[in-house]
Formats: C-alpha cells, sequence, structure tokens
C-alpha cells in the first residue's frame, strides 16, 4: 500500500473513533400520565402493535438496538426520532386538547391505511413493526371507537 493511502486510512480510522465520543442523548423517559397507552388502556395485543410499530420514534420511549451505539448512525437515529416527535408524541396525548386528541386518532388509522407508517426506512430495520392487514384494521377499529367515545365526552 502506499504511504498516502496508509495516511488516509489512519485518519478515517482515527476520526471514526473520535466521533464515537459525541453521542446524542438518549429518548428514554418512563412513560406518565399523559401518555396515549395510560390514557386510553387499549387491550393489549393494540398496545404490542403501537409499542413494536410507533412508539420508537413517536413517544419518549425508544428501544435502541446495538447500531445505535455507533456514530454517526447514532446522529441520524437521533433526527429521524426528533421528526418523529415533532410529528406527534403519544407520550403527551394526555396533554391534548380534546379535538386534537380525535384528530390524532383518526390520522393513526389514515397513516397505517395508506402504508405511510411505519416508515418503510424503519421497517427494514425492524420486521416485526410491518404491520399486518388484520393488525391494521384492529387499529383503525379501536381508533375509531376511541375517537367517537371522545366525541361523546
Amino acid at each position: 500500500m502506499n504511504r498516502w493511502l496508509k495516511w488516509s486510512l489512519l485518519i478515517l480510522i482515527g476520526i471514526f473513533v473520535v466521533i464515537q465520543f459525541f453521542r446524542p442523548e438518549r429518548n428514554l423517559l418512563p412513560p406518565t400520565e399523559s401518555d396515549l397507552l395510560v390514557q386510553l388502556d387499549p387491550p393489549e395485543e393494540l398496545a404490542l402493535i403501537l409499542q413494536n410499530s410507533c412508539y420508537d420514534c413517536h413517544s419518549n420511549q425508544t428501544r435502541y438496538p446495538w447500531y445505535s451505539h455507533v456514530s454517526p448512525v447514532s446522529w441520524y437515529l437521533d433526527r429521524h426520532i426528533r421528526e418523529g416527535k415533532e410529528e406527534v408524541n403519544f407520550s403527551h396525548f394526555g396533554d391534548l386538547e380534546q379535538r386534537a386528541k380525535i384528530r390524532l386518532l383518526n390520522e393513526i388509522c389514515e397513516e397505517v391505511e395508506e402504508g405511510s407508517m411505519p416508515l418503510p426506512s424503519y421497517i427494514r430495520m425492524h420486521r416485526d413493526a410491518l404491520l399486518t392487514a388484520e393488525e391494521i384494521a384492529s387499529l383503525c377499529d379501536w381508533s375509531e371507537l376511541e375517537a367517537l367515545r371522545l366525541m361523546r365526552e
């Protein structure tokens, strides 16, 4: 190997090692009374669907895979989680006004029916997040019933 290539490789390895010390803060807060799962208490199978397919990016309880400990992958995941929580954060469901709760419940069904959520990039790395037609139907039935219940309150 020529000298220039060796030095370039050493510099790249050095940079890779140094960036490992710059990791984003973890999104690992415990559930609160405002959490959607606490507020609405869905059946266990629906709670599992939400946790497996939605909660990593749309709550304060992310499950981190092994590769999330490696920078720059950790930076990408952090940005993805922050963007997801900006759209909707199920951990703050109870803090929403009644109309916003109803709208969110309707949007859950719309997003999964259209195949917009979970994101294809997320599914590639988390096969258990892929929703079956039956799971989508169950999630939609539940979210629509909850939205109707909230409308009546």
